[in-house]
């Protein structure tokens, strides 16, 4: 993730002196661990890591040294990566006016879960894929198990919920359904991706 779309929502989450101490205190914090880290063989899950953990991780350890009330971190670091990642609904809510983004997502999302979600990583069940929905759960995620690794396993559903940010009510052409994550606690992760046409 841009390191200046950090700073930016930093800035509209806090004032803006203390919004560049915390931002230059996340990168001093992203650069040790970096040095320090576990590098994985896997190109795929050493973006995941990189470019998605990393930043947040960083952040909310950072805010966890300034204030006393966890609640409080989890809340401003979620608020802080929904902002970062608006980019992502704005892009797919671009796509999502057009008739044909279903099939868009019923042909690449196989293909994307497979090159970029990788089983050293990841654990997916496929249950269906057809013109009426595309559906599937995940047994094992290497975002919980990273942020578990570090002792911040409660920072988890703040990635979650960018799957909701991004898909839920994106497009009249998409229904996304959702009942649970293994980052909030439940068996599973489930991913429902709905034509409404065939409903």
């Amino acid at each position: 993730m841009n390191q200046r779309a950090m700073q930016v929502a930093l800035i509209k989450n806090l004032p803006v002196d203390l919004a560049e101490e915390v931002n230059q205190r996340v990168i001093a914090r992203i650069k040790k661990i970096e040095r320090e880290r576990e590098k994985y063989p896997q190109k795929a899950l050493e973006k995941h890591f990189g470019e998605n953990i990393l930043p947040i991780l960083a952040l909310y350890l950072v805010l966890k040294e300034d204030h006393s009330s966890p609640e409080d971190v989890l809340e401003l670091t979620r608020k802080v990566t929904e902002e970062m990642y608006t980019i992502g609904r704005k892009r797919m809510a671009f796509i999502g006016q057009f008739p044909f983004f279903y099939r868009v997502i019923q042909k690449l999302t196989p293909q994307m879960m497979k090159s970029a979600f990788p089983k050293e990583g990841f654990d997916i069940e496929w249950l269906e894929v057809s013109k009426k929905q595309v559906v599937f759960n995940m047994h094992a995620c290497f975002y919980l198990d990273s942020l578990t690794k570090y002792g911040v396993p409660e920072l988890t559903p703040v990635f979650c919920g960018l799957d909701d940010l991004i898909y839920d009510g994106v497009s009249p052409h998409l229904r996304w359904q959702r009942t649970g994550t293994l980052g909030r606690g439940d068996a599973y992760c489930d991913f429902r991706f709905i034509n409404p046409q065939e409903e």
